[in-house]
């Protein structure tokens, strides 16, 4: 692997899952964690997970989402693309190393269509690169992973053509992009809910879970936020267990 010559070999949710990563450039934070915490729970925010689900995760970078959701039990066939072949590269080693069937797809999301054709999904999860493209100097190793390669509405859009009509959207982003998000879901989404997460006790949202349902009519709401750490700067008791992996 050219451009990452050297993989760290990490685990998360307290080693339910190992994980490779590049030990320079893309590393896992824990962004991903939290909104499969949330996907995984799904019946907790109103939204019935069906028995056998096909899920599609967009930007799979190393594959954290794709790997936690393919644990559970209704998460039949998760499919997981990304633009950058060698984060896929590494998404397969995972999958392997895991003993988790998860297919990986190395393509753009606007070539998407040539591979899954007209295939619809139960769920669309994404976890998108949160950076402007021209907001700041991209380097090399971060700038697949971290720096937006399409508008987030067409992003956003993109993920809608792939569910299913009454199919579950989940994304987490930064909370300074709520009014971008909402835009985006104008029209063909509906009982959209909103979950901030805070970086300590009275601070504002720096990061928001949105879940939505697909050609769904019902009103918006905005659920219970989580502290992310205490401060003193640990781990606040949701954090340790969404990390500790308690929702699987």
């Amino acid at each position: 692997m050219e451009r990452y010559l050297k993989l760290t070999e990490d685990s998360i949710l307290n080693g339910k899952i190992k994980l490779l990563q590049p030990d320079n450039g893309y590393r896992v934070a824990i962004d991903p964690i939290i909104l499969s915490s949330f996907v995984c729970g799904l019946t907790h925010c109103g939204h019935k997970a069906t028995t056998i689900e096909k899920i599609l995760d967009v930007g799979c970078g190393v594959g954290t989402i794709s790997l936690i959701l393919k644990m559970k039990k209704n998460a039949s066939e998760v499919t997981a693309i990304d633009i950058d072949e060698k984060m896929c590269q590494i998404c397969r080693q995972n999958a392997t190393i895991n003993s988790l069937d998860v297919n990986v797809i190395n393509t753009g999301l606007e070539s998407i269509n040539s591979v899954l054709k007209d295939e619809l999904f139960d769920q669309v999860v994404t976890n998108p690169p949160f950076s402007n493209k021209n907001s700041s100097r991209i380097s090399e190793s971060k700038r697949l992973a971290n720096f937006e390669t399409m508008d987030l509405y067409d992003w956003i859009a993109f993920c809608f053509k792939k569910l299913k009509n009454g199919g579950i959207f989940s994304l987490i982003h930064n909370a300074s992009r709520i009014d971008d998000i909402l835009c985006s879901l104008k029209n063909i989404a509906g009982s959209i809910q909103i979950i901030p997460i805070f970086p300590k006790i009275n601070c504002r949202a720096n990061r928001i879970v949105v879940i939505a349902q697909k050609s769904s009519k019902s009103a918006s709401s905005i659920l219970s936020g989580i502290v992310v750490h205490e401060n003193d700067g640990s781990y606040s008791d949701a954090m340790r267990k969404i990390l500790s992996g308690s929702f699987l």
